[in-house]
């Protein structure tokens, strides 16, 4: 998708135009993938109709994790491949690093993680983006966001100007930022919320409540829908008891009504702030879920779009546990199916991106 630029602007003007007039008026429908993503997985996409694809690099990062904590050249080089193709199909990218120094788990952020406790990490990721932005910065709308943090993890009584506060990380991600590229979205990630007296974890939609938003007139708020766990985690790590969807779980029967309904804090901010972008950035449940899986993955879709929030599903062709062109009720089978019923499924959503 090529960006078609007025001559007597300067390079700056003309990128700055094209982002503005493109996401303005842009729902985004995708999905998220890996790094070994490919040129042929990438115009496929494309041809699916989806819009976005949020790239994940947490098996190929971006720098060592360890001191010295060298940059990995050949993940920003497949990068700037990934933009190429996803301007040539269509297909725009939100940038997601997924995992830092000082994070140690590969595909979340915890509490205790030593990330929330040294500002040396901070510091780290404050040049990380500064290069990277730079990097993109030259590029069109095909970048749809830089994707800050993945899934961060805070206190309820997260405590202000320290590691742990959240809100002043992202300013100051943001003021780096900004620095080098004033062009591009902002993807500010909600947290999940722990509260140590009572030992609940809230999800991340409940995070907005916490969200002190930084000053830009060019941002996004992400969120993701992994509710109920025992559904949407079941049989990943060992077998066990299936569990239904809609399903009761300790007197609550999650079912489209209730996922509304736990989303209420983020729908209220949205709808007082419709200016702000909100970006399901990951939402699924295990493939070999059947059609209670296609129920699940409707009824967050449906929301989503009642809302008209963006959304990108978990995953494409980047694990088999989420994989939507595979078998939705065996296991064992991870051959590539045409027309499986939950890529069909996406696929029927992904014609709205063509209105």
């Amino acid at each position: 998708m090529s960006c078609r630029f007025d001559k007597n602007k300067t390079l700056k003007e003309k990128i700055a135009s094209a982002v503005k007039s493109k996401h303005t008026r842009k729902t985004y429908r995708g999905v998220n993938v890996g790094c070994h993503i490919t040129e042929k997985d990438v115009e496929d996409l494309g041809n699916s109709g989806a819009n976005l694809m949020r790239l994940s690099t947490p098996v190929c990062t971006f720098m060592q994790l360890e001191a010295p904590y060298n940059y990995n050249e050949t993940a920003f080089q497949k990068l700037d491949s990934v933009l190429d193709w996803g301007e040539k199909y269509g297909v725009d990218v939100i940038i997601d690093p997924h995992r830092y120094p000082g994070t140690m788990h590969k595909w979340t952020m915890l509490g205790n993680d030593p990330f929330f406790n040294d500002f040396k990490y901070h510091d780290i990721l404050i040049e990380f983006w500064k290069k990277l932005a730079k990097q993109c910065a030259s590029h069109g709308s095909v970048v749809a966001g830089y994707d800050l943090l993945n899934e961060p993890q805070v206190d309820v009584d997260m405590p202000l100007n320290t590691p742990k506060d959240l809100n002043l990380l992202y300013k100051k991600l943001t003021k780096a930022i900004r620095e080098v590229d004033t062009i591009h979205t902002i993807v500010y990630a909600l947290p999940r919320i722990y509260n140590e007296k009572t030992k609940v974890m809230q999800g991340y939609h409940k995070g907005i409540e916490i969200m002190d938003i930084p000053l830009d007139d060019n941002i996004c708020i992400e969120t993701h829908t992994y509710m109920p766990m025992p559904f949407t985690h079941q049989n990943i790590w060992e077998e066990g008891e299936y569990v239904p969807y809609p399903t009761t779980i300790d007197g609550i029967t999650w079912d489209r009504a209730y996922l509304e309904k736990e989303q209420k804090e983020l729908i209220a901010f949205s709808q007082k702030h419709p200016n702000i972008p909100i970006l399901v950035g990951e939402f699924s449940c295990p493939r070999w879920t059947g059609q209670d899986g296609i129920r699940y993955l409707t009824d967050v879709i449906e929301i989503a779009e009642k809302h008209n929030w963006s959304w990108a599903y978990h995953a494409f062709r980047e694990n088999h546990v989420w994989d939507p062109e595979m078998n939705i009720t065996n296991r064992n089978d991870s051959t590539q199916i045409v027309n499986a019923p939950r890529w069909e499924l996406l696929k029927t959503y992904f014609k709205k991106n063509k209105k």
